[in-house]
């Protein structure tokens, strides 16, 4: 699909009062004006990062109020449970609080519901459980603001419930909860509004512990990544220092396992090594299974225990990916050869089937949605009801989207990016004739065509490996940061292209002066282009090509003109 070249036109005032007062070269000043970050003092705190710009805790909507019901029950030695998600978000933010709790001396249990056999949030499973535990409090995490008559049910139980939830209230509502901890809620006073499930989790513990528990952000960090928010503020901070602390060797021994059974013990863990290697090896039990080998490997103090689990949650990923090719496969014919949606007229894509594995399907979801680049929901079907996955693109604000269509909703929940929903198999037609519409209204003929927002163009004598340190400042790289992207145009085909393992395409470009290797990954379907052609466009991110010790920049490619 061709793509849009989005290139930023720099601000050259502001550029060069912020090099000359940090000290720093145009290109790094540059990039930051580009991210917004215009001033020295707001550069400062973007490049350090530090714990000490973490907000206080105590800012949060309803956090004293939950903390005096956490040590009023610990002083009436109270049945206290703990509800949390089965993704990454929710298992990390699980360990977080009870590893604060087993230090409050706190006695509790916790509930990991199944994705499959009973959804997403508090169910009347967990409503029954808690009642036949005799449960005083209970406690939510990563999901509970959309629970209202699960909530309610609990009140009539005389149970509390304190929601800890990152996700939209519905239309401004909150569920009549003992407290809510939402920096979403329309009254939160909190400065960042983006914080991950696990990063509440750790606001929470560090605030009734009086500690800023630096021993937990590489699980925060882990959550917060797999969880695709933004990368900045707060998330920044907690993803740059809990990569940090994974990275100095001094790693728990179930992240241990993991790292070694994934094959990366000895690489320096970044990001894209959290989106595409731990994350989906934690979620993956979750998502065909019961999560609670997740959570026990996060917790696991055996070394022999935690090296059998982590090879469990390895073949689950293997299994889940077997899955997930399946179901892709299918939806790919019935898109492309079956042609169940009408590309000019429908900007959403919603397909559903019967059978296809729950667990997987946001997943599929978000593969479909950068495919085509149109907001993708996925259903798959039971008898007479659907439950699915939602996935968007820029400019169409998918939760909101789904509230101007909840009539022929049964549940749903979610933010901007992604969303869950239920629906009955009888209403699935109707609401995608009235998502399409909205989408209509909202998203113009440009927003369906991929863009690349190219940070600047460069000339190949400007690169150099200062230039790639300098880049390397603005890590960590992900939602709302996303790795610098640069042009050079006019280049010089100066070899054959050749196709290398996994679909990459290599060949050397050259402005007449310099050489410079360019790599594509999975673009082999470019190979007759470059073939064919004398001199390309190419836009690129910089890094260093480290094999055998070259430590030459080389330039990975985005896309090719």
């Amino acid at each position: 699909m061709r793509k849009n070249w989005k290139i930023r036109k720099p601000d050259a005032v502001l550029q060069e009062k912020l090099s000359k007062e940090m000290g720093m070269s145009l290109s790094l000043a540059g990039l930051l004006v580009n991210r917004n970050i215009t001033t020295s003092l707001a550069a400062e705190n973007f490049l350090n990062a530090g714990l000490s710009y973490l907000h206080n805790a105590d800012l949060l909507p309803d956090i004293e109020k939950a903390a005096k019901r956490i040590h009023e029950a610990l002083h009436n030695n109270e049945k206290v449970l703990i509800f949390s998600d089965y993704d990454a978000d929710g298992i990390t933010a699980l360990a977080i609080l009870k590893n604060a709790f087993r230090r409050l001396g706190l006695a509790h249990e916790h509930y990991l519901p199944h994705r499959i056999k009973e959804g997403y949030g508090l169910s009347r499973n967990f409503i029954e459980h808690a009642k036949d535990k005799k449960a005083d409090l209970v406690i939510t995490l990563d999901c509970g603001i959309s629970n209202f008559a699960e909530i309610e049910d609990l009140n009539r139980l005389n149970i509390d419930t304190i929601v800890v939830d990152h996700h939209e209230p519905k239309e401004d509502k909150l569920p009549p909860a003992y407290a809510i901890i939402d920096p979403k809620r329309r009254d939160a006073q909190y400065p960042y509004r983006d914080l991950a499930g696990v990063g509440l989790s750790y606001k929470l513990a560090s605030y009734l512990l009086s500690n800023n528990l630096e021993e937990e952000l590489d699980l925060a960090c882990i959550g917060t990544v797999a969880d695709v928010v933004s990368l900045s503020g707060e998330n920044r901070i907690i993803v740059k220092q809990g990569l940090k602390k994974i990275n100095n060797g001094n790693v728990r021994l179930g992240l241990k396992s993991l790292l070694e059974v994934a094959g990366i013990k000895d690489k320096e863990i970044t990001t894209e090594y959290i989106s595409y290697i731990l994350g989906p090896r934690l979620n993956a039990c979750g998502r065909i299974d019961s999560p609670d080998a997740a959570l026990d490997l996060l917790l696991c103090e055996s070394e022999e225990k935690a090296r059998e689990l982590a090879r469990g949650l390895h073949l689950k990923n293997q299994e889940r990916q077997r899955i997930e090719g399946k179901i892709m496969e299918e939806a790919l014919d019935m898109l492309l050869g079956r042609g169940e949606i009408d590309f000019n007229n429908e900007r959403v894509i919603v397909l559903h089937q019967d059978g296809w594995h729950q667990g997987v399907l946001g997943i599929v979801a978000a593969k479909l949605a950068d495919k085509f680049h149109r907001p993708t929901v996925v259903i798959s079907c039971n008898d007479k009801v659907g439950r699915g996955s939602a996935r968007s693109i820029a400019n169409f604000h998918l939760f909101e989207s789904l509230v101007k269509c909840q009539q022929y909703l049964q549940n749903f929940g979610g933010h901007k990016h992604a969303a869950g929903l239920s629906i009955l198999r009888k209403d699935i037609e109707d609401f995608k004739k009235s998502i399409n519409r909205i989408a209509r209204e909202t998203l113009s003929p440009e927003d369906l065509i991929p863009s690349l927002d190219i940070d600047m163009e460069l000339k190949l004598e400007d690169l150099s490996p200062e230039l790639i340190e300098e880049i390397a400042l603005l890590a960590p790289f992900g939602q709302d940061n996303a790795q610098p992207l640069f042009v050079s145009s006019g280049l010089k085909i100066k070899s054959k292209p050749d196709i290398l393992g996994r679909d990459t395409l290599k060949f050397w470009v050259s402005d007449g002066k310099n050489v410079y290797p360019a790599v594509g990954f999975g673009m082999g379907d470019y190979f007759e282009l470059v073939n064919s052609a004398q001199t390309v466009d190419l836009a690129y991110r910089l890094s260093l090509d480290t094999w055998q010790g070259n430590n030459q920049p080389q330039l990975e490619i985005a896309d090719i003109k």
